[in-house]
């Protein structure tokens, strides 16, 4: 096959002026690794905008579609070249890259953007959200988060980017006023919303107006991750879930605020689909986690019976459990998912689906899965320790993909 090329060249000092002039550039074009390791330095700012430019220019004549700028990457490794990832994946383009003279100079070389790989197998009845060519943001749905507190505001935004890369068409994140300001500086494609909170850092009842308002038209909710247990947040909360208007993931302090209170998610309006880990889980049961663990298929097979909602039980081989369906057993093990803000991460991309438009327990066999996918795609970039939430983030769009193209293999070999 013949070797393709893409060149640019590029002013160091036009690149300077673009981040002087609009701070949000750089997050708009270059990954959060390319943010910290260009820090201060014009020159590598700049080499890394030529290099997108050539690996796109290099994608054109190659008859494929360009990627965004931003779902390029441009790694270093010590003591070897540069590696170009394409919406998290490492591809087999050749990098070069120079600076002189006020020039930023790159050259990439390769037959294609993406390295070939096999097609993910799937699992018997997983189903997808349709993608149409001519869909809009409101064909795809719109979730609200309601997440945060003080202390806790990370979980927020893991959940809330979890639903924008699972494919929702918007996203809006409700958070304590006390935390607005540090969470919605690091919001720039979903939309922070301010509650009202008594000083106390966390949800309280004088949200609830604002909160009513903005689940007005919303396709699904996502209530829990990092929400602490105050008592205003207990109150507030089992009010919410009272009334809720759409469909809703409940996940986190909102599963131990019902498991406390005894709230019967029977008496919800809407499907509620609950994604406990084995101790939540436990209290949800009023179990030991060792007892839930010796039987996570028959635990989460009765609460999903005994209170009409599905069950996503996390861990290694996430059960999801819904009556009347047969439970799905996720076959993944993927030891790197095993920590902190993956799960608030599951719920978002769960959250989305269901905006989506998919059952509850499709939506939640469809998250556990895409989730998992790119949880295997981010070890076998990253290694067994040391991933973090927001790399499972930025691969789970090309980890749906895969899936999307595997089941449109399957359906056209039938």
């Amino acid at each position: 096959m013949t070797m393709v090329v893409g060149v640019d060249v590029t002013v160091v000092d036009r690149i300077a002026r673009a981040l002087e002039r609009n701070p949000r550039f750089a997050q708009r074009i270059y990954t959060e690794g390319e943010q910290r390791y260009s820090a201060r330095k014009p020159e590598r700012w700049a080499s890394r905008w030529a290099a997108k430019e050539a690996v796109r220019k290099l994608c054109s004549s190659a008859g494929q579609p360009m990627p965004a700028y931003r779902d390029i990457e441009v790694v270093r490794r010590r003591g070897g070249p540069p590696r170009v990832h394409i919406r998290g994946e490492e591809t087999a383009i050749a990098l070069s890259l120079t600076h002189d003279g006020g020039l930023a100079i790159a050259v990439a070389a390769g037959r294609g953007a993406e390295r070939r790989r096999p097609l993910p197998e799937v699992p018997d009845g997983l189903v997808l959200a349709d993608r149409p060519d001519d869909g809009h943001k409101g064909t795809f749905g719109r979730v609200v988060v309601i997440a945060g507190s003080k202390g806790f505001t990370g979980a927020p935004r893991l959940a809330a980017m979890g639903a924008a890369r699972g494919g929702a068409g918007l996203v809006e994140v409700c958070i304590p006023e006390t935390i607005h300001a540090i969470v919605a500086a690091g919001c720039l494609e979903v939309m922070p919303t301010p509650l009202a909170d008594a000083g106390t850092g966390a949800l309280h009842p004088d949200a609830l107006p604002t909160l009513r308002e903005r689940l007005r038209g919303a396709d699904a909710v996502v209530i829990g991750p990092g929400l602490g247990r105050a008592p205003g947040t207990i109150s507030a909360l089992l009010e919410l879930l009272a009334g809720l208007p759409c469909p809703a993931v409940v996940d986190a302090d909102a599963l131990n605020i019902v498991a406390t209170a005894g709230f019967d998610l029977r008496s919800c309006d809407h499907p509620v689909v609950v994604t406990p880990h084995p101790a939540e889980m436990g209290r949800l049961a009023a179990l030991g986690t060792p007892a839930v663990q010796a039987d996570r298929v028959g635990t989460a097979e009765r609460y999903a019976s005994a209170h009409g909602v599905v069950v996503v039980l996390k861990g290694a081989q996430t059960v999801v459990s819904a009556s009347g369906h047969p439970t799905h057993v996720d076959r993944h093990r993927v030891v790197a998912l095993a920590t902190g803000g993956t799960g608030d991460v599951l719920a978002g991309v769960i959250g989305s689906m269901l905006a989506q438009g998919l059952a509850p327990r499709d939506a939640a066999v469809a998250g556990v899965t895409i989730h998992a996918q790119a949880g295997l795609m981010v070890q076998a970039r990253r290694g067994r320790a040391g991933a973090l939430a927001s790399d499972v983030i930025d691969t789970l769009p090309a980890a749906q993909e895969l899936l999307r193209q595997s089941l449109e293999a399957a359906t056209a070999r039938r």
